[in-house]
């Protein structure tokens, strides 16, 4: 529901620390303290089990219009400095009063129990003092003795007390120590249990009470007793502990820069060949098909039909990408079709996908206009056996305009297509014999499929297994929602009670029919936390099968104000928090990872986004206008959000009039291809907080956004500069300046000299340029809050100018051409990516860098291009203790040769070097241990890869392209004697050369 990041958007307009203290009222102050304490009790509405849950929807739902209510007036009132009446604002307090203590009793009626309670409670029956059998014991030990029992006995109480007071703390862990709270509590119980059997009691389970206990025999009782003791206490620790640090709901952040932080490693985030379960058959079939010699030879389309999530595109990415497929193909390439679809995107997302064994995809691309896409794409294919694969085609018309570009030469061409629709399979496949259709998955293979999504390798609990198999069941056999519920599952806390839940919730999905599928993925939606809700419904607002940049949406996120901040964290780390728990429960996967294995773009499974755009409407959370002709939703005037989908749309009139009847949007993000914008520009939303429209090029700048105090996030594409009023937007975050074409004026900056006073800003990007010089008089540091500064100009970046920037974590510096550059990085100690670029290298004039080259220890990427140093300063960055990821390109270093020194690059897992004259590289595997992938590109003198690199344990792929023959003879020598030795057996070597 969009109710919480409502309220946790308006706690942060409220906050005493941004609301402006010449409006503050005893009223602001009173509505405040109400939404704070409301935002508090929505939190802890979790779970929500069947009982309760439309109950909570209808909750949501007045609170949801009680707080946007609240925003509009608040926010008119920081533009207008007036109320739209003198009462309103006691009138919305006593709206949101009884909502709250109406929260307020279902927070209070949600029972949160550990699976250990029972067991420490009858424990601690037990062992009350007062009613604990010893007093018999005296009369057998000494009088030392016996006091000594009483006090342990009275230790051990105290001990188990405090282990229940934990309990009821713990019992309410953020899902980010779900897998440690879960293993503590499990040996809790067992501790309980032990100690209640141990003591005499007949029962070893945690119905025990003490008037069931008898006499203990003293042996035995005093010789536990310290065990026992011993174990309560380590126990009681660990249960301390966890309960001391749920201060916050996010785990706790580390400092980049800090000595933990430097040695915690991260996850790896890179897409991982997708396991089929249960389609085994299926695949042997489709390969068989695909692979099969006929006695024509002519092409064929090789259809493949099933109801959404039944594992069509995961059927077909495992074909694609199995090499003994593809390796029987000259060329081959995929494409998925939306139901949104343009015809130009079509065909360049294919044509940008080709790839054969002498060239990687994406490359024969970079030479043509979008105008012969099409063209290209015949030709590409043509007197080529091809593999290509359409995803998700959804109608015939489209087809026969994309299947003309697929040439027929009757030399065994395949083409696989996916579909939800029989009728579209069988008119696709035309005289083909062939059609082959997903069935369910067996109840044996969804237990498997489910298990694996929530244990991974672990077994189940055998307490959880008879209600697993009940709710695998539920799935009835689909892939999508046996991940979807294994990914729910797998993130909330492992007990009998919950899981019953689930399996009530999917019992009552199932009897939907063939709409089962949508109720269970709606169920997933329900049962998110409310800090996840706002970011998943998020994702509706872009296209289907978008590849949303990760850093682009972590920014969206911040900018729009429904995360709610940390003390512990920076509200990016807390985005990038969130963003892992939705990928974590399989609601986002994961499209392209970074060079060291974090997560670079992700999307979202086409079905799931039509639930999020169906709860977008809803939830008044986001309206999209995707088409010229589109039925508008009854109430989509109230959205509070806008997403074009096609840029061109806001040129026409009519369109333009209908959307600006969203009065309330603080929100517009521009979704479409890039668009030239030739009129003047009409903004009537005065309350927007976000402007992406990065894609659309301004010939004037638009003065009305000078006029968006609220505005934190703006992105254009503009080749002017930008306008001294732009310093009015006091709350901006982000700011994204575009040139197009591109166009770099030396010695002057886009930016006007007043940008120095936007000290809210934290990430600065446009095309290259300086900055204005920095005010000599300052009473404070600038740019504090910056984290991002990019493609500045190194002479801008003076030591002066660093120092105003304490937190910068991503800097990106070019100069014109070789020659004394200073380089203050000394004053930058959290940066974490650094890339340095010469626009016009020359051939043996190098940078000189002064005082002299030096990186900050707390570097993990870093990019040099055009700077011919000499190899003998790659100590400088071989030494580095985090780093991870190092490109060189187009002569970043000169020499023939290259010997590292002993102990260097111990941390890289990434190296590229491209454009380079490199002829020997004496390395081997000491120097280069965690390395994991290698690139090379256009080195056409190198003679060998080091040797030594097979013996690489880490080392995942090694990649040549357009390099000498002598560089890729040795390649494929190692590749031979890899397989050979089986020393090796992860190592991919891929070699494209075309001149082969």
């Amino acid at each position: 529901m969009a109710a919480y990041a409502a309220i946790v958007s308006l706690v942060q307009i409220l906050h005493p620390d941004q609301f402006p203290l010449r409006l503050r009222t005893p009223e602001i102050e009173s509505l405040y303290n109400k939404v704070s304490s409301l935002q508090s009790i929505l939190e802890k509405i979790f779970p929500i089990t069947k009982n309760i849950r439309q109950q909570v929807i209808d909750l949501n739902g007045r609170i949801r219009e009680a707080i946007y209510r609240a925003q509009d007036e608040v926010e008119s009132f920081i533009i207008k400095h007036s109320l739209s009446s003198e009462n309103i604002l006691k009138e919305i307090i006593e709206q949101i009063d009884p909502l709250a203590v109406e929260a307020d009793k279902i927070a209070s009626s949600i029972k949160k129990e550990m699976v250990s309670s029972s067991a420490v409670d009858s424990l601690t029956k037990l062992l009350n003092p007062d009613s604990f059998p010893v007093d018999h014991l005296e009369s057998q030990l000494e009088s030392s003795e016996f006091e000594k029992l009483e006090s342990d006995v009275q230790y051990l109480y105290e001990k188990i007390c405090s282990l229940q007071s934990c309990l009821d703390k713990i019992c309410a862990a953020p899902v980010s120590i779900t897998v440690e709270v879960n293993e503590l509590d499990i040996q809790i119980k067992a501790a309980a249990e032990e100690t209640i059997k141990s003591f005499g009691s007949s029962k070893t389970d945690s119905e025990a009470s003490e008037s069931e206990i008898e006499d203990p025999a003293p042996p035995a009782f005093l010789q536990d007793l310290q065990e026992i003791t011993a174990n309560i206490e380590q126990l009681a620790e660990k249960a301390q502990k966890i309960a001391d640090s749920i201060n916050e709901d996010q785990p706790k952040a580390q400092d980049p820069s800090s000595e933990n932080a430097q040695t915690t490693s991260k996850r790896d985030f890179r897409p991982k060949k997708k396991r089929i379960i249960g389609q085994e058959e299926d695949f042997e079939k489709l390969k068989e098909e695909i692979l099969k010699e006929k006695n024509d030879s002519r092409r064929e389309v090789l259809p493949i039909v099933g109801l959404p999530g039944s594992g069509k595109t995961t059927l077909a990415r495992s074909l694609y990408e199995e090499s003994s497929i593809t390796d029987q193909f000259e060329i081959h390439g995929w494409v998925t079709v939306t139901q949104d679809y343009q015809l130009g995107e079509i065909f360049s997302k294919l044509f940008h996908s080709l790839e054969t064994k002498g060239q990687k995809k994406g490359e024969a691309a970079q030479s043509e206009k979008k105008e012969n896409l099409q063209e290209a794409l015949y030709k590409s294919l043509r007197k080529k056996k091809y593999l290509v694969v359409v995803d998700d085609m959804w109608s015939e018309d489209v087809w026969d305009k994309v299947k003309s570009s697929f040439p027929d030469d009757s030399n065994g061409s395949r083409i696989v297509l996916t579909t939800r629709s029989n009728e579209i399979a069988k008119y696709a496949k035309a005289s083909s014999d062939f059609l082959h259709r997903m069935k369910p998955l067996s109840l044996e293979h969804s237990w498997e499929l489910l298990t694996l999504t929530v244990f991974e390798e672990d077994p189940c609990p055998p307490h959880l297994k008879d209600i697993g198999w009940e709710i695998s069941r539920n799935c009835r056999g689909l892939p999508l929602s046996l991940t979807v519920i294994g990914g729910l599952l797998s993130q909330e806390n492992k007990t009998e009670e919950y899981w019953k839940n689930i399996q009530g919730d999917t019992l009552d999905a199932a009897s939907k029919g063939d709409e089962a599928y949508v109720e269970i993925l709606f169920l997933s939606y329900n049962h998110l936390p409310g800090k996840l809700k706002g970011c998943f419904l998020y994702m509706g607002a872009f296209q289907e099968d978008s590849e949303i940049p990760v850093t682009k949406l972590i920014r969206l996120w911040v900018a729009e104000g429904f995360l709610k901040p940390s003390s512990l964290q920076i509200v990016e780390e807390v985005a990038n928090y969130n963003l892992e728990q939705l990928i974590n429960r399989n609601l986002l996967d994961i499209r392209k990872s970074t060079s060291n294995g974090q997560i670079k773009a992700c999307g979202m499974h086409d079905t799931l986004r039509e639930l999020s755009v169906k709860e977008c409407g809803n939830e008044k959370f986001f309206h999209s206008r995707r088409k010229y002709v589109q039925t508008l939703e009854e109430g989509t005037n109230t959205q509070r959000r806008i997403s074009v989908h096609r840029n061109i749309l806001m040129c026409m009139e009519e369109v333009h009039n209908s959307v600006k009847e969203i009065a309330f949007a603080r929100t517009i993000l521009y979704a479409g291809a890039h668009h030239h914008h030739p009129l003047p520009y009409c903004l009537t939303f005065d309350r927007l907080r976000v402007l992406d429209a990065f894609t659309v090029y301004f010939i004037e700048f638009p003065d009305v956004i000078l006029q968006l105090i609220h505005l934190s996030y703006l992105s254009l594409t503009y080749n002017g500069k930008l306008p001294s009023k732009l310093s009015n937007l006091e709350k901006l975050q982000v700011l994204i300046v575009r040139r197009h074409p591109k166009i770099i004026f030396l010695g002057t900056s886009i930016l006007p000299d007043e940008i120095w006073g936007m000290t809210h800003l934290r990430h600065l990007l446009f095309t290259e340029s300086d900055l204005p010089k920095i005010p000599s008089e300052r009473n404070s540091i600038l740019f504090a809050n910056l984290q991002t500064l990019s493609n500045v100009s190194a002479a801008s970046c003076t030591k002066e100018v660093l120092e105003n920037m304490p937190n910068l974590t991503k800097l990106s510096m070019w100069t014109e051409s070789p020659g004394p550059v200073g380089l203050y990085l000394d004053q930058v100690k959290k940066l974490v990516s650094f890339k340095f670029t010469v626009l016009k290298p020359i051939p043996k004039k190098k940078v000189e860098f002064m005082p002299k080259l030096y990186f900050p220890p707390t570097l993990v990427k870093l990019r040099l291009s055009g700077c011919s140093l000499p190899w003998e300063v790659m100590t400088v960055i071989g030494q580095l203790p985090l780093l991870e990821v190092l490109k060189l390109r187009e002569i970043a270093f000169e020499g023939g040769n290259w010997s590292p020194k002993k102990r260097e690059f111990l941390q890289l897992k990434f190296l590229l070097l491209e454009y380079l004259d490199l002829k020997k590289w004496e390395a081997d595997h000491t120097h280069f241990r965690n390395l994991e992938r290698l690139i090379l590109r256009h080195c056409y003198e190198l003679e060998k890869i080091p040797e030594k690199f097979a013996n690489l344990g880490c080392l995942e792929l090694i990649e040549l392209v357009e390099c000498s023959p002598d560089a890729v003879n040795s390649a494929e020598e190692m590749k031979e004697s890899v397989k050979k030795r089986g020393i090796n057996n992860k190592l991919k070597i891929q070699t494209y050369s075309s001149w082969k």
